[in-house]
């Protein structure tokens, strides 16, 4: 009997030595075991163990590149504690001979309902992906970490952001002004399911030309853009800074209740105030709020039902018919009766009082039919920055996504060149043209002609006649 009591107590301190919870203390202790969506936190454990002994952790799809094991120290990463829901989650730290149990708590802050990094509190763009948009060019991006400053003064003037928080997005130090609007780039944020009231609010400056610089809210089931906002406030008569301090907006998106969205931050211009300044981005609002500014929608309109595959007057014989002309703020000299597009001899100019005038025009749609091959004839437009300046964009309708930039390559003074676009890969999808002259310079202006949006087959061309897909 007393060698069955000894075999007993063997297999009790071998338990024991194995697994937790057999008499042995935890080894793992939390410092901070709260994931906090307002301040996007690691979360930290401390380890009272021998750190080589640590094989894994386990539960949850956590994988090897969401924690880091150093100095005594677990550190579960926010890149993984920001995809999950709010609740608590038990894990399994792996030892060479045992397992210990640890857990943390995704605090609820309507994570779900809510853009990750909001108001770049984080200092870096932390939660949005960057795109660029002209050129594939990372070093003429908009949003490189350095364009996230101190809420403070603006640049080194007395102006202030005044934002939200520790950081906004706006004018980076030792930047001037002018170098910096030159900077193009789109910026995406993470989904969000609309709940709440349905508003959403933010703090918007600059954006002078509002057909360029932006913000739109894109439903994630199909890509269409549900609404588009400029800064409305932009004061022409200010000077200096001043149009960089941020004004709050909100906006009514409550009819699209319950939809899954994100937002884009979209920069396409590289003129005069051609750049936003944002901070909190704020998209759960339990009710909406009386002292802030009415966002207003500025999304461009589909009117037009059916699509032909040819778009209406695209040799410009009947003058400006079927386009439209973009009146939005911004334009130098373009208030919706063109004081920038006319029809001379046949041919689109946007030179109506000179070279300096700037503006946007609009086609009808068309859909993309038989060859997928479609023309134009583009003349003039060789300033020093025709192809950032002076440019055709083709669109998609309802996404209102600009799926080809092109510009006169080969330019040949005034003579028109003939361009073709290969858009057999959008074979049925509906698109639209945008001419865009935002240029001031001499020969700053641009011709068009014979749009051709229907080949039954495919003509015959060769590389030296392709338009160049600028966004590449």
């Amino acid at each position: 009997m007393k060698k069955k009591g000894l075999i007993l107590i063997s297999l009790f301190g071998i338990c024991s030595s194995l697994l937790l919870g057999c008499n042995e203390e935890p080894t793992i202790t939390p410092i901070n075991a709260d994931f906090d969506f307002d301040i996007l936190n690691d979360v930290t454990f401390e380890l009272n163990a021998e750190v080589e002994s640590i094989s894994h952790l386990r539960g949850h799809n956590i994988s090897e590149g969401d924690y880091v094991i150093a100095s005594q120290l677990l550190t579960i990463d926010k890149n993984y504690l920001v995809k999950l829901a709010p609740g608590t989650y038990e894990y399994e730290v792996l030892f060479s001979n045992r397992s210990e149990k640890i857990s943390l708590n995704i605090l609820n802050r309507n994570n779900q309902h809510r853009i990750i990094n909001c108001g770049f509190e984080t200092g870096d763009f932390f939660g949005w992906q960057k795109q660029t948009v002209f050129k594939g060019e990372d070093n003429l991006s908009s949003f490189s970490n350095s364009s996230l400053v101190i809420n403070e003064n603006i640049a080194d003037s007395d102006q202030k952001y005044n934002g939200g928080g520790d950081y906004v997005y706006g004018i980076p130090q030792q930047t001037s002004k002018t170098v910096w609007e030159e900077r193009m780039g789109r910026l995406v944020s993470s989904s969000f399911v609309l709940s709440a009231s349905g508003y959403l609010s933010f703090k918007m400056g600059g954006g002078k030309n509002s057909d360029l610089s932006y913000i739109s809210v894109i439903d994630d089931t199909n890509n269409q853009e549900l609404v588009r906002y400029g800064n409305h406030l932009f004061n022409y008569e200010a000077s200096g800074y001043q149009n960089a301090t941020l004004h709050s907006y909100q906006a009514d998106l409550s009819a699209h209740r319950g939809k899954t969205m994100h937002i884009e931050i979209v920069d396409l211009g590289g003129r005069d105030w051609d750049f936003l300044t944002l901070d909190d981005l704020e998209t759960y609002l339990v009710e909406p709020s009386s002292s802030l500014e009415t966002a207003i929608d500025i999304k461009p309109n589909a009117t037009q039902g059916y699509a032909p595959n040819q778009i209406v007057n695209g040799d410009f014989a009947d003058g400006l018919n079927g386009w439209q002309i973009s009146n939005k703020q911004g334009w130098a000299k373009s208030d919706g009766s063109s004081q920038t597009w006319h029809v001379q001899n046949g041919v689109l100019r946007s030179d109506l009082t000179g070279d300096s005038a700037r503006g946007l025009l609009r086609s009808s749609f068309f859909r993309v039919d038989g060859s997928g091959v479609i023309s134009m004839e583009i003349g003039a437009a060789q300033g020093s920055r025709f192809d950032k300046d002076t440019f055709v964009s083709i669109r998609e309708r309802a996404t209102n996504q600009e799926i080809f930039r092109t510009a006169n390559t080969r330019h040949d003074g005034i003579f028109l060149v003939q361009y073709f676009i290969d858009l057999s890969d959008y074979m049925n999808r509906v698109l639209y043209f945008e001419i865009i002259d935002n240029a001031t310079g001499s020969y700053d202006t641009i011709f068009i002609d014979n749009i051709i949006t229907y080949y039954e087959t495919r003509p015959e061309f060769d590389f030296g006649n392709s338009a160049v897909n600028l966004n590449y």
